[in-house]
């Protein structure tokens, strides 16, 4: 199962980065299903699944960058 969550403006400014989770059973790997996740059983490998968790966070923004040049003689 893939969870894909826009990026959103909190309550209070702060800026949530777009991010994805993948859930996959941690026996096989195979994502898991909505079935899956109901019954608590992998109809891939037919073990009891335990979750595992992958997240991606995506960059919304940039900060402002500023910078200096020095020159050393």
């Amino acid at each position: 199962m893939k969870q894909k969550i826009e990026a959103y403006t909190r309550e209070d400014g702060v800026i949530e980065p777009a991010h994805e989770i993948d859930v996959v059973c941690a026996s096989c790997k195979d994502p898991v299903s909505e079935q899956e996740e109901n019954t608590g059983v992998c109809t891939n490998c037919n073990q009891p699944w335990t979750i595992q968790q992958s997240v991606n966070v995506f960059a919304t923004t940039l900060p402002a960058i500023s910078g200096m040049t020095f020159k050393i003689s």
